[in-house]
């Protein structure tokens, strides 16, 4: 793919899947969020779709274009494998964390009701803390997103090979879908405790460091508190790895396809 096309992809894929899942992603702040009622009616669902759906389709360009050029210097370096994955899954993601952090802090405080909508959110924020509360929880936020994107596309990398391995094809369409089911519920379980700790962060629940957070909250409200909303999580993380993953090489070959004349299929 073009550069062109890598932005086109990235931000489609990113777009249409995390606007699809905003539902269940309300729900995962609700429940995280310190003293806040999860009530369940449309209104509720649609809080902070609004810098969700503006703000993830330039995140998503920015992703894989920062993934897709990590790929390009592995490749030259003769660096393939799990390292190589690991490592262009987190470069992406640290790429596109100047976008999505300020995205988080809007979106999940108009989710927590701490802003009727974006627009005051964005003023108010500013107001009262500048840019640099735009990026309130950023290392947390980081410490989430950057191992979860890397643990992802590494675990959907290994489960195509595994599928080539045994069945002696390239996994296609629902297979992908499903792969990357599994490799984002994967990762989506293990990086539970620090998305607990982003969420109190960014919405007023707590201060202080990751470390610092985590042992306040095991001591007031227990170990499993760290674990709260893991089901939504999943629900949500799952679906959106599949989504995007599967989507963004779709994307992909249809613009490759579309520039050089070709059928899909023979991409």
């Amino acid at each position: 793919m073009l550069f062109s096309e890598r932005l086109i992809a990235g931000a489609g894929a990113r777009g249409v899947a995390q606007t699809m899942l905003h539902p269940i992603d309300v729900l995962r702040t609700r429940l995280q969020a310190k003293g806040v009622a999860v009530t369940l009616n449309a209104e509720t669902f649609a809080k902070g779709v609004a810098p969700q759906f503006f703000l993830a389709f330039p995140a998503g360009a920015t992703q894989f274009a920062a993934f897709e050029w990590a790929k390009e210097r592995f490749a030259a370096a003769g660096m393939k494998g799990s390292f190589a994955e690991l490592s262009c899954g987190a470069i992406g993601a640290i790429a596109a964390s100047v976008i999505r952090v300020p995205q988080e802090v809007i979106k999940q405080r108009v989710q927590a009701d701490i802003y009727p909508n974006a627009l005051v959110g964005v003023s108010k924020c500013f107001a009262t803390d500048g840019i640099a509360g735009f990026y309130k929880g950023y290392f947390a936020t980081v410490s989430r997103d950057v191992p979860w994107n890397a643990l992802s596309f590494m675990f959907f990398a290994q489960a195509k090979k595994a599928y080539k391995l045994f069945t002696g094809r390239t996994p296609e369409g629902q297979e992908n879908l499903m792969l990357g089911a599994a490799a984002g519920m994967t990762a989506a379980v293990i990086m539970t405790p620090i998305d607990v700790v982003k969420t109190r962060l960014m919405t007023g629940g707590a201060s202080g460091g990751i470390i610092g957070v985590m042992k306040s909250i095991i001591a007031d409200e227990g170990a499993a508190t760290l674990m709260k909303g893991v089901l939504p999580r999943v629900a949500f993380l799952a679906p959106l790895a599949a989504l995007t993953l599967s989507l963004y090489e779709v994307f992909g070959k249809m613009l490759v396809s579309s520039r050089l004349e070709i059928a899909s299929s023979e991409l």
